[in-house]
């Protein structure tokens, strides 16, 4: 019992260390968009990653099938336009902003089970909702009611990690979901690959300073974050890992505000809180209102006697 506590806080320990590279990206990818064109960034960190995937679980290649290929197809388009949309973003606006504003898929993805699955959202995600609104507006909507392009693009890209994350979770029930994440990180090349050639600077697409990063967003941000990940989620429940997760758009902007010197406005304190604060009653609002209902019950049981 005791070594299967100790694997288990292993493994959420292991999930922070993810959600903590996931905040550095934002960070990572803010300073590449500086010298290398969007696309060219996801070429060369979904290229390197989708080289180590290959290498690491190559003997799980022999298994792939044609659903894995044409799913895969399916979620690397999805990631593709996702990645563009936050990597374009993230050049009009803040680290902090992009990554708490891509972190709203935590609160469109109960809605978007409700329109795939049927599954009607409750209370709690219906409040979540509402909170999440209201932090967008206080980050984003500046005098005048105008919003920032980057804070625009960085929501879209929030709407398509939803999307895909249905997906994913619909497609994993019936296909191996190592097999779909080498073939969806090959995919992501493949869609962007074009737009990368068709950049005017693509033959300066890397200089020296920018080499570290893509290691970095290839290797770490994403070839790593995925094996573990996928490791330590099998030890730790769905709703602990989400939660824990959730904490990324935390250090995105701790690392903003760090090694980018950005700042923090009351008004965007104020918006990170409430959206934190959604994607915390989103993720573990089940848990709120099962306490609460042991409390109703337990006072009606009370009152019979």
């Amino acid at each position: 019992m005791k070594f299967l506590q100790n694997r288990s806080f292993a493994a959420e320990l292991g999930i922070v260390l993810v959600t903590m590279i996931w905040g550095s990206s934002f960070v990572v990818v803010k300073n590449a968009t500086d010298t290398i064109p969007p696309e060219a960034i996801i070429v060369f960190r979904f290229g390197i990653a989708s080289v180590f995937l290959c290498l690491f679980f190559f003997r799980r290649l022999k298994e792939i099938q044609i659903s894995h290929i044409k799913w895969g197809l399916l979620i690397g388009l999805q990631n593709f336009i996702a990645y563009e949309l936050q990597t374009v973003g993230v050049k009009y606006t803040t680290a902090g902003n992009n990554a708490f504003l891509t972190a709203v898929y935590c609160v469109i993805v109960p809605f978007l089970y409700w329109a795939v699955k049927k599954q009607k959202p409750r209370l709690f995600h219906l409040i979540s909702a509402c909170l999440c609104m209201i932090g967008v507006g206080l980050i984003s909507i500046k005098s005048g009611l105008s919003i920032n392009p980057g804070d625009l693009l960085s929501l879209a890209c929030g709407l398509f990690f939803a999307i895909q994350i249905v997906t994913i979770s619909i497609l994993t029930e019936k296909n191996d979901p190592i097999l779909l994440c080498i073939t969806q990180s090959v995919a992501t090349v493949i869609f962007a690959l074009p737009f990368a050639l068709h950049s005017r600077n693509f033959s300066a697409l890397l200089p020296a300073q920018s080499i570290v990063s893509l290691l970095y967003l290839g290797l770490i941000g994403t070839m790593l974050t995925t094996v573990l990940q996928t490791i330590c989620q099998k030890y730790t429940p769905p709703s602990k890992a989400s939660l824990i997760m959730s904490l990324e758009s935390v250090f995105g902007t701790i690392c903003g505000i760090i090694f980018l010197h950005e700042s923090l406005t009351l008004r965007s304190l104020g918006g990170f809180l409430l959206i934190f604060l959604a994607i915390l009653l989103s993720e573990r609002g089940d848990l709120l209102f099962a306490v609460k209902e042991k409390l109703k019950t337990h006072q009606s049981s009370k009152t019979r006697i």
